[in-house]
C-alpha cells in the first residue's frame, strides 16, 4: 500500500474530527434566527422580559412575545412557574408541548424554579426536542449578560455547546460569578446562527 494514501487518508480524518468538534459537520446553523418570549407569569414576568428583550433582541431579525401561546421562533424564552410535578402553570400541557409547538431549537426556561420542578418538567420525550437551558438562579443582570454573550458567539458560527463551555467551562468546584445559575441539556446538538 502506498504510504502516500495512509497521509491523505490520516489528514481527511483530522479535518472531520475538527469540523465536528466545531460544529460544521454535524451541526445546525440557523440562518436570521427569530427570537420569542412566551410570558406566562403575568406581571411577575414583565420585568424580566423587558430586562432579556433588552440585551438581546438586538441579535436577532425578528422578535415575537406572547402571554397565551408559544410564538413560532428558533430561540424561544419562558417564563413561568414549574410544580415540582413538572407541570406548568398558566398552561394545560407541559413543556414538551410548548417547545413542539414553537418550533424553536433553543428554548431557555428564563425564570427561576426549583431543580425538582426542572428536573421533572424536563422528561424526555418524543417530541419537543431541543437545546434546552433550566434557570435555577438568574444572578440578576447575570442572566441577560450570559446570554448575550453567548448567543453573539453562535451568530460568528460557534455551536451552542462549545458557546457554553466557553462562557462556563465544566470545571467541578469552580464558581462561575459571571454565570446564571442553569441545567443546559444540549438535545438539540450543535446549534449556530448565520
Amino acid at each position: 500500500m502506498n504510504p502516500n494514501y495512509l497521509v491523505i487518508g490520516a489528514i481527511i480524518i483530522v479535518v472531520f474530527v475538527f469540523l465536528v468538534r466545531r460544529g460544521g459537520i454535524g451541526g445546525t446553523s440557523i440562518q436570521s434566527p427569530r427570537l420569542g418570549f412566551l410570558n406566562l407569569k403575568g406581571a411577575a414576568g414583565n420585568h424580566m422580559l423587558a430586562e432579556d428583550r433588552s440585551a438581546i433582541a438586538p441579535l436577532f431579525s425578528a422578535v415575537l412575545e406572547s402571554s397565551t401561546t408559544p410564538p413560532l421562533s428558533d430561540v424561544l424564552f419562558i417564563y413561568c412557574d414549574i410544580g415540582t410535578d413538572g407541570r406548568i402553570s398558566g398552561t394545560s400541557g407541559g413543556l414538551r408541548d410548548l417547545i413542539r409547538d414553537s418550533g424553536a431549537r433553543v428554548v431557555v426556561v428564563a425564570s427561576e424554579n426549583p431543580s425538582e420542578g426542572c428536573i421533572a418538567t424536563a422528561k424526555n420525550s418524543d417530541y419537543g426536542h431541543a437545546n434546552l437551558v433550566l434557570t435555577l438562579n438568574r444572578r440578576g443582570a447575570v442572566f441577560p449578560a450570559f446570554f448575550s454573550r453567548l448567543f453573539s458567539l453562535m451568530m460568528i458560527g460557534t455551536s451552542m455547546p462549545m458557546a457554553w463551555v466557553k462562557l462556563a467551562p465544566q470545571i467541578p468546584g469552580l464558581d462561575h460569578a459571571d454565570c446564571p445559575g442553569t441545567i443546559f441539556l444540549a438535545e438539540a446538538g450543535q446549534i449556530s446562527f448565520k
